[in-house]
């Protein structure tokens, strides 16, 4: 084994920890073994740790066995990304957690010969917003795996991260490179301290985002640290509006060909890279001319706050400028260990112009200079045939599947169908299609109006922020299923103010039953949500939820965001890997893990709410962006239930796959959209949700019958609205927002409700318990909704018959007086089915 000998590495005298303690070390002299060849103390150094797996001595598993050695230093998320360990029980009636109670546990990772080594680094856990303290940190480097012959011990001694190096590696540097073939990293948990509230606690966790160990190279591998430019042909994360000609910026060619940041004043980009580099030096070509600040950064992964559209100062620029003529490329040259993975520009030209960028040149070595994502390979599940899909190949949106969400105000924007299409080609495939979900700022809500329609709701007039135009598609009354996992193929569109999103809700809209597959918050543009809701608004709502984070902002490429459902758990997953699972539970009346159908939704929502506003200067939100779907696909098992709708239209399509009409329906008359409360489509509604209920029955002279023919029928839903007591109201405290009252709640119990009956040949009928579910009541003049449902019919029932209450002498009060239920005050909106697929096949 021949080693190259190069530049120079300095040797410490004393191993310093960041906190500034110094710790006591060892250095043992090795043993005879077959070890490399002795180099000099100038020589190249390699990471000799990538790949490999580590055993433990810490009870229970190690959790991401890989992620420590996958070559990426990225923070991923709070709790994503790293390889686990855990140093004992946590107990919070015990001081600090129990951490007197506690082991110092170590990772071991064997190499697959000795080797010289001269460093370790340890890339330890990341939070978001907080730093941490690393408890009783560790280093032993050993000749045999049982640690009998140890050649180098740090010794032992905290880690305390500061906010203004965080990610940073901690360093243990071998004073004198020794020869061993095993490494222990200890430590014995962390203390967390949040720089956003007061919070501080003890955790057992002993996470790392990547450990190195560094050791002299070979020849050939310091052939392949030679550097070499890792910026060509990559596009950089662009913050802001839409640039021009980005590509340009990285094409080998440095001329007139600019790629322009369109954002006028200070702006910034940034190239984010998987794998992390030793960076060696930057060329960076601008327009001639002067600027007013040039700043160059190298950072350990992409993420940082934004604040007023810059990016919060993270570390010291490795360059740094004001009031510079540019007339040629500014060289950057590196000092020793700018080890990163993403180099940022923060440049202002003046407070008006755009920046024009020649090229950049980014010279690093690194272990691999692969950059290639790994291809998607569906997670293991048992849910593996696949029963519902939209490719977007064809020409149009296809409306057997989708409903277009058109006129609706939600926060910023009017959805439109005119903002929903299909593209081709954008991946070198002319055939392949899209669906594109627009979000485009019209200016003026009366330019939005005049562009796109308005259909207004009662008490939602536009405001003067309500100038863009959005998207929503969801396939509610056509498709729902129950249980399963959902695979959706996307890229997000991004800046301040851009939500988009992918999620559930309940066929019925009952409760707060959501699931969120993506959220995406445009100024987080690191930052996956996935979050399971669930609960009653406004009384036991509740919700549990985790975010992912990658080495590049998820905008930059298309990824695969999926979600498992099944009556144990859902889990979360990102291009096939394992993100997020919760079994969280909920009071009794809280269906927290949802038993009913759910329906997907693809939308761009604008401005406020969660994701906050737009930048009405238009600097920093890009003013027509595309979210882009390449498909959906719903799998579940080979012989799942399927759920069937009949959603009462006045003339029902013929039977379908989805769709279940019925056989006779006797003395109901048809309630479409008219200008009576009991009459518009207005007032029947879920909070916050399009409001497109308008086809409803109501019963005639007498109480109304539908009947349906159908076997293997095991599962019953109604939606049904029930008239709210008018000029009653109270106030809601915990969603701070007032609350009708439904009729049927002020009745005796059951008086006002259906009757669901099932038989196995139409003439003898047996009466079925019904279950309702209750939620929140919008105050007077919307009408209340309740679900009723019954469910594990008899699986020898052929048909099965809805009757409508008897409102006849039935009266509620009002004003101190009985007011007579009128049928119109009861109303059914929508029957769900879950059918025996072999029934239906």
């Amino acid at each position: 084994m021949k080693i190259s000998k190069v530049t120079a590495t300095v040797a410490l005298a004393a191993l310093v920890f960041g906190n500034g303690i110094v710790a006591a070390q060892t250095a043992v002299a090795a043993p005879a073994v077959d070890a490399p060849v002795a180099a000099a103390d100038n020589a190249v150094t390699t990471n000799v740790l990538k790949g490999k797996i580590p055993t433990t001595n810490a009870d229970g598993p190690v959790k991401g066995e890989a992620e420590a050695t996958d070559g990426s230093t990225a923070y991923k998320g709070d709790e994503s990304g790293v390889t686990e360990i855990a140093a004992g029980k946590e107990d919070s009636k015990l001081k600090d957690n129990g951490w007197d109670t506690w082991q110092d546990v170590y990772l071991q990772y064997g190499l697959d010969s000795p080797r010289e080594i001269r460093e370790v680094r340890l890339y330890h856990n990341q939070y978001k917003t907080s730093i941490s303290t690393f408890k009783n940190v560790r280093v032993q480097i050993a000749t045999d795996d049982q640690f009998e012959k140890v050649v180098f011990d740090s010794g032992v001694a905290d880690f305390k991260e500061t906010k203004e190096k965080k990610g940073e590696p901690q360093v243990i540097p071998v004073p004198t490179a020794v020869t061993g073939q095993y490494v222990r990293v200890w430590q014995r948990g962390h203390y967390i301290e949040s720089t956003s509230s007061a919070w501080k606690g003890m955790s057992n966790k002993v996470r790392f985002r990547e450990i190195e160990v560094m050791a002299t190279a070979t020849e050939d591998e310091a052939k392949q640290a030679a550097p070499r430019n890792i910026a060509l042909g990559k596009v950089p994360y662009v913050w802001g509006l839409t640039p021009t000609n980005i590509e340009a910026i990285t094409d080998g060619k440095w001329d007139e060909n600019y790629a322009v940041h369109n954002t006028p004043g200070e702006n910034w980009l940034q190239f984010e890279f998987k794998n992390t580099y030793d960076m060696k030096s930057i060329k960076l070509g601008l327009e001639p001319g002067t600027y007013d600040s040039i700043k160059a950064y190298v950072l350990n992964g992409p993420i940082t706050k934004i604040q007023n559209g810059l990016p919060e100062k993270m570390a010291n620029p490795v360059y740094e400028a004001s009031a510079q003529t540019v007339t040629k490329p500014i060289d950057i040259q590196l000092p020793g260990n700018q080890k990163g993975s993403t180099v940022r520009f923060v440049v202002k030209k003046n407070n008006d112009s755009p920046v024009k960028y020649s090229e950049v040149e980014i010279q690093a070595s690194g272990d691999s200079y692969d950059e290639a994502d790994a291809a998607y390979v569906a997670p293991k599940s048992k849910y593996d045939t696949l029963v519902w899909a939209d490719e977007f190949n064809g020409p149009k949106i296809d409306e057997s599947k989708w409903n277009i969400i058109d006129g609706m105000a939600n926060h910023g924007a009017i959805y439109n169908r005119g903002a929903v299409g299909i593209k081709k080609g954008l991946e070198g495939d002319k055939d392949n299609g899209y669906l594109a979900i627009n979000s485009k700022n019209h200016g003026t809500k009366e330019a939005l109006k005049k562009a796109v329609g308005w259909d207004p709701y009662p008490g939602q007039p536009l405001n003067d922020k309500q100038t863009w135009s959005s998207g929503r598609l969801e396939s509610k009354n056509k498709y729902s299923f129950k249980h399963g996992r959902m695979a959706v193929r996307a890229k997000v569109n991004d800046s301040q103010g851009i939500w988009p999103a992918i999620w559930m809700l309940a066929q019925d809209e009952t409760g707060h039953d959501e699931i969120d597959v993506l959220e995406y918050l445009g100024q987080e543009p690191w930052t996956a949500y996935m979050t399971n809701h669930f609960g009653v608004w406004g009384y036991d709502k509740g919700s549990d939820s985790r975010n992912a984070s990658i080495y590049e902002a998820w905008s930059q490429k298309f990824h695969v965001y999926e979600v498992e459902w099944s009556p144990e758990k859902i889990t979360w997953f990102i291009d096939g890997k394992e993100r997020f699972t919760t079994k969280r539970d909920c009071a009794k009346s809280c269906d927290s893990l949802h038993s009913l159908p759910m329906f997907p939704i693809l939308e761009t929502q604008v401005g406020d709410g969660w994701v906050g506003p737009v930048d009405t200067t238009k600097r920093w939100t890009k003013q027509d962006s595309d979210f882009l779907v390449d498909w959906v696909r719903v799998y579940q098992k080979a012989d799942q239930d399927r759920v069937r709708f009949d959603d009462l239209e006045e003339e029902r399509p013929a039977d379908g796959i989805y769709r279940l009409a019925p056989v006779s329906q006797d003395n109901v008359i048809a309630k479409t959209d008219g200008e009576g409360p009991a009459d518009n489509k207005n007032y029947f509604f879920y909070g916050g949700q399009p409001r497109y209920e308008d086809s409803r029955l109501i019963s005639a002279d007498k109480p109304g019958e539908i009947v349906y023919k159908a076997n293997g029928l095991n599962e019953v839903r109604l939606t049904t609205y029930y008239k709210t007591v008018p000029d009653q109201k109270k106030w809601n405290g915990a969603n701070k927002q007032w609350e009708g009252t439904s009729i049927r709640s002020t009745v005796e119990d059951g008086k006002l409700d259906f009757t669901v009956m099932t038989s196995t040949d139409g003439e003898k009928w047996a009466v079925h318990e019904l279950k309702v579910h209750n939620n929140f009541v919008e105050p007077s003049p919307a009408y209340a909704r309740h679900t009723m449902y019954v469910r594990g019919l008899p699986a020898d029932a052929a048909y099965v018959k809805i009757v409508f209450p008897k409102v006849a002498g039935v009266t509620y009060k009002h004003g101190g007086k009985d007011v007579p239920v009128v049928s119109e005050d009861v109303q059914l909106a929508k029957v769900t089915f879950l059918q025996k697929k072999h029934a239906v096949d």
